[in-house]
């Protein structure tokens, strides 16, 4: 199947899971991950009316960028090292990988350098998986009080990313848990923090996410096929 077909398959699955879950299928953001694609494959994607795009690595955001008009709208969604902040600039809609205060702090170095203020998600190792980044659910409410003193940092949700070795099951009790952490911490208040997001769901469960209340998926596979070597 070509590009724009897989994009309209998953995009039909979404609305499908969203009226499961009796939610409004316009809530949910569909990025399109494009690590390890081509240039071309990303700007079929755009002409089949794709306009959020998820890259991994600092790098292939820079090189993939100039090649969408400017209402291309760009996440990183991958581990982001300190000493990559810099590279960033305003082309960047949302960070999707706020993991640890070194990065807050950088994070806001460079923004107070560029004046301007980044969007970011925190995020959540909710499956506490020794393989993935994120900060334990005990860790949020401390983390999300220090945003106050980093006026170069919005954080406007939470994401995280599934085990690999768990099942279907347990993913989903595991966005579930996530929605709910996100719903009892928006009954406090924090500056500079809005916890509107969540991001969860990749290629092979995005749509038991939309129905635990994801409101960005993350759909590489399903949409450009198997990723190239690299």
């Amino acid at each position: 199947m070509s590009i724009e077909q897989n994009l309209a398959r998953v995009r039909q699955n979404i609305e499908v899971a969203a009226r499961r879950a009796r939610r409004d299928p316009s809530e949910i953001k569909l990025l399109a991950v494009s690590k390890t694609m081509s240039a071309l494959a990303v700007e079929e994607a755009y002409r089949a009316g794709q306009r959020d795009f998820a890259e991994n690595r600092v790098q292939e955001w820079h090189l993939k960028a100039p090649n969408l008009p400017r209402d291309a709208k760009w996440h990183l969604i991958g581990q982001l090292q300190t000493n990559k902040v810099k590279y960033l600039d305003s082309r960047l809609a949302l960070i999707h990988s706020l993991d640890r205060v070194s990065l807050l702090q950088e994070l806001e170095r460079q923004g107070a350098r560029k004046d301007w203020t980044w969007n970011t998600l925190v995020q959540v190792n909710i499956a506490r998986d020794p393989a993935k980044a994120g900060l334990l659910t005990e860790e949020i409410e401390d983390f999300l009080a220090l945003l106050g003193e980093h006026p170069h940092v919005r954080v406007w949700g939470l994401m995280t990313i599934g085990a690999l070795a768990a099942t279907s099951e347990e993913t989903r009790l595991f966005f579930r848990e996530l929605r709910v952490l996100r719903d009892e911490l928006q009954d406090k208040q924090w500056p500079g923090v809005k916890l509107s997001e969540l991001s969860m769901g990749m290629s092979q469960d995005y749509e038991t996410a939309v129905e635990e209340g994801a409101t960005m998926v993350r759909v590489g596979r399903g949409i450009f096929g198997d990723r190239m070597n690299g």
